[in-house]
């Protein structure tokens, strides 16, 4: 007999329960695994087949709709459960929601008025835009990876919460600060430059509606990129800022570089060029996060491993 300690109850949590495919006849063998456990309480041990009861044990899981890879769930199974129904959360909810964190957030650091009176702006354009990505940019056999959710507009106030008062000085810097988050949760998931042009319309029109700016088209996605990042004051607290002078951030890379080399057997000889500088900061962003995490998706010898290596090293990982 397996289950909980004495006077305690297990919890098994499964998600994305509906992903396992229907086979030719019907049947989703991972689900009637679990159905026999919820029917039965118990399982065979495969190597004597051996019958083991299970106590004490409660299977609780989520399904998202049958869209999408996912199948309908066999009555069979759903029956033994107790279903609940959560409904996506209203524009006015996740407006409500991120409006008061964001609103704290400025309040208690002492950000400058004009800065906070972006929040709504910042808020509502953030909700604007992922809800106009998920509608146009749909996943397709190609672009699988164009999946987004809730957590990409959480992704995106978190991306602003890593600042401080200091280095947001008005609503211009707020502005592009939140340019360029929008940009590393959502652009850089883009993989072809119909659907990146596509994106950076919507950004200049939310610009010109939302927050009423007058910020070019050039100084966001010209030749030089807006660009956020603490590489040039790690050892200040890493104070996540603008970086404007390009010449200053190449060689603080390249002594970074030089500081690795010299204590490394394994030793790189990087090119800073602009994409290579933008990747660094992208990583660079998500290792600072709790919990953040990158997938690098390129041909073999793109410098990938090299420049999370060089990202970690920065960050004294």
């Amino acid at each position: 007999m397996l289950g909980a300690l004495a006077g305690k109850r297990n919890a098994v949590f499964v998600d994305d329960i509906n992903m396992p495919m229907v086979e030719e006849y019907g049947a989703q063998p991972p689900i009637e695994f679990l159905r026999l456990l919820v029917d039965r309480n118990g399982l065979y041990e495969r190597a004597e087949w051996e019958w083991k009861s299970v106590t004490n044990t409660t299977l609780i899981a989520c399904a998202a709709p049958p869209i999408g890879g996912r199948s309908p769930l066999c009555p069979r199974f759903s029956t033994n459960f107790n279903m609940f129904c959560l409904p996506e959360a209203t524009e006015g909810l996740l407006g409500t929601i991120f409006t008061s964190i964001l609103g704290g957030f400025f309040k208690s650091w002492n950000f400058a008025e004009a800065v906070q009176g972006l929040k709504d702006s910042i808020v509502g354009g953030t909700i604007e835009i992922y809800t106009k990505i998920s509608k146009e940019l749909r996943a397709t056999p190609a672009k699988f990876h164009y999946s987004f959710n809730l957590r990409d507009v959480s992704k995106v106030i978190q991306g602003i919460l890593m600042t401080k008062n200091v280095s947001i000085s008005n609503p211009d810097v707020a502005t592009k600060l939140w340019v360029n988050e929008t940009c590393r949760v959502f652009q850089d998931r883009l993989t072809d430059d119909e659907d990146r042009e596509w994106f950076i319309s919507e950004i200049m029109e939310l610009l010109s509606r939302t927050f009423k700016s007058s910020i070019e088209k050039d100084d966001l996605f010209g030749s030089t990129k807006v660009k956020f990042g603490d590489i040039l004051k790690l050892d200040l607290g890493r104070v996540y800022e603008e970086i404007r002078d390009q010449s200053k951030l190449i060689k603080g890379l390249e002594g970074q570089l030089e500081e690795y080399n010299d204590i490394s057997t394994n030793k790189m000889n990087l090119v800073f060029f602009e994409d290579a500088v933008l990747h660094i900061l992208r990583i660079m962003r998500s290792l600072r996060q709790p919990r953040g995490n990158i997938m690098l998706i390129g041909v073999g010898g793109s410098g990938k491993q090299s420049l999370v290596r060089l990202s970690a090293f920065m960050y004294e990982f």
